[in-house]
């Protein structure tokens, strides 16, 4: 069966991602730095369903973010879901929201107006939609999901339609050079070609980042989450700038490379992936993120002795509380 699953082909060397037990994941983190969390939603917070219309975040699991929340920890949902979709999958939460791979992001403030593509071809995206309903009539296990700059092709009620959902997408993608296919679980998308998480975390990340250094960490499950870890991680190999960022200007020389989390959920060793670390499967997303409100709930205010020090002296510290000791053969240095 033809998977097409692959990192991104500017990642850096693969080497096996560390397991962390989630219930210490507090163990990795230092009280001498701020943290703000990234995260994926379908596969991450929400679990898979035959039908993308079914999932649903738990409440228990809003509640939980939620009361991260007030501990003034900066978070955001990067998702393949449109904008509205997320929205309406993240009430009552208030937090910026990157949608359609990075296509649409909300900043969710007062400052900034919500950003969406605005190069789209409209026309050229309905043809490609028109041609995809066309190609799948025959097939009743398929599932065409309409989105505001792309559309997906999910055949999670039949995984045997695997080979006939890659040839009916690559066939159209053929006839349209701005756009690529996006490959995810039980789905294909075709995209425009700047749709990229990592580009989107990036653009959070700087908006984030206006009065404090903080380490991201990401949490997703799928190959379209690859960027999303790059990114965050600050490897070498993330060369693209946010198509967001005032006349697309790179960051300054002098901001340190990003060295944050990524975390890949349901890593089982059949699949590489860019992430340096992993958690089992959704659950334990939940207990690794109640293991971090317990961090937050017990972290000392950040001293003002900290707070003084210029980027370049905040930059020098460690990531990892060197009081702490994670598990034994658990630990990967992350700067």
């Amino acid at each position: 069966m033809t998977s097409g699953r692959s990192v991104p082909a500017n990642s850096a060397p693969i080497r096996p991602p560390i397991y962390i037990a989630p219930n210490h994941f507090a163990d990795y983190l230092s009280h001498q730095q701020h943290y703000c969390l990234f995260l994926d939603i379908d596969g991450t917070l929400a679990d898979f369903t035959l039908n993308p219309k079914d999932s649903f975040i738990p409440a228990t699991t809003l509640t939980l973010l939620q009361n991260i929340q007030d501990y003034g920890v900066k978070m955001a949902a990067v998702t393949g879901r449109s904008l509205a979709e997320a929205k309406q999958m993240l009430v009552p939460l208030s937090l910026p929201i990157a949608a359609t791979h990075g296509l649409e992001i909300d900043f969710e403030d007062n400052e900034s107006n919500n950003m969406s593509v605005s190069s789209v071809n409209s026309a050229e995206l309905a043809a490609i939609k028109q041609a995809l309903i066309r190609s799948c009539l025959r097939y009743d296990d398929f599932i065409i999901e309409d989105k505001p700059y792309s559309v997906a092709l999910h055949y999670r009620q039949n995984p045997a339609l695997a080979d006939i959902a890659y040839r009916i997408i690559t066939t159209i993608v053929k006839n349209h050079g701005d756009w690529i296919v996006k490959q995810g679980k039980y789905v294909r998308e075709i995209a425009p070609k700047d749709a990229d998480k990592g580009s989107a975390i990036l653009t959070l990340l700087k908006k984030f980042q206006a009065n404090n250094r903080l380490c991201p960490i990401f949490i997703g499950d799928d190959i379209t989450d690859e960027t999303g870890f790059i990114a965050v991680q600050g490897d070498k190999h993330m060369t693209e700038k946010s198509r967001f960022i005032k006349n697309n200007e790179p960051r300054e020389d002098s901001k340190p490379p990003i060295k944050g989390m990524g975390m890949k959920v349901g890593y089982d060793g059949t699949e590489p992936t860019c992430a340096h670390y992993y958690v089992n499967n959704i659950f334990e997303v939940t207990v690794l993120l109640e293991s971090f409100l317990k961090f937050c709930q017990q972290r000392p205010t950040l001293s003002p002795k900290l707070s003084g020090l210029t980027e370049q002296e905040q930059v020098a510290l460690p990531l990892i509380d060197t009081n702490r000791r994670p598990l034994k053969n658990t630990a990967r240095p992350l700067t």
